[in-house]
């Protein structure tokens, strides 16, 4: 059995509050959070992930190691099972909509920003920055999503690189 690496102090604080959000806010309704610890997105920046890709190209790629053993604390800690995945958008980018797939799941922006508009599945969200549920994600912030939501990514300016938690039931 592989050795669990136990993480430090700034990555669970980060998982603390991650799982406060999702036991608060669960089933209730999306949340936005920023990191308590001052040190949590530097040592969020320091997890290992594959290098950008090209300029103008959006990726979804899983995460590595470090993300793994930041969702398996988490999922040890909510007894869910969490995917981690790094999403890479390029300035300029086209809408970018998440793709529901039944779980609750935790957006971070590590690096950039852009504007994200939540909606419940099924509902189209009314367009512009007076949406009830738009808002401007930068770095650091964390969006809990909840299962009955999907969001829309825009206004990406500069590079941006997303942090994904997928929370799904361990089956």
């Amino acid at each position: 059995m592989p050795e669990r690496r136990v993480l430090g102090q700034p990555l669970r604080s980060f998982v603390d509050e991650l799982a406060l959000c999702v036991a608060a806010n669960g089933g209730r309704g999306p949340a936005l959070s920023w990191p308590e610890d001052p040190m949590t997105l530097p040592a969020l920046l320091e997890l290992p992930r594959p290098a950008r890709p090209a300029p103008g190209v959006n990726s979804t790629v899983p995460g590595g190691p470090g993300a793994e053993e930041l969702a398996a604390e988490l999922g040890r800690r909510l007894q869910l099972r969490v995917r981690p995945s790094f999403r890479f958008l390029s300035p300029d980018s086209p809408v970018v909509e998440n793709v529901p797939n039944g779980a609750e799941s935790t957006v971070t922006v590590l690096e950039g920003a852009c504007r994200c508009v939540l909606s419940r599945v099924g509902e189209d969200p009314a367009p512009g920055p007076s949406h009830p549920l738009g808002m401007r994600l930068r770095s650091g912030g964390t969006l809990f999503v909840p299962q009955v939501h999907t969001y829309r990514l825009s206004e990406i300016h500069v590079p941006t690189t997303l942090l994904r938690l997928d929370l799904e039931s361990p089956d």
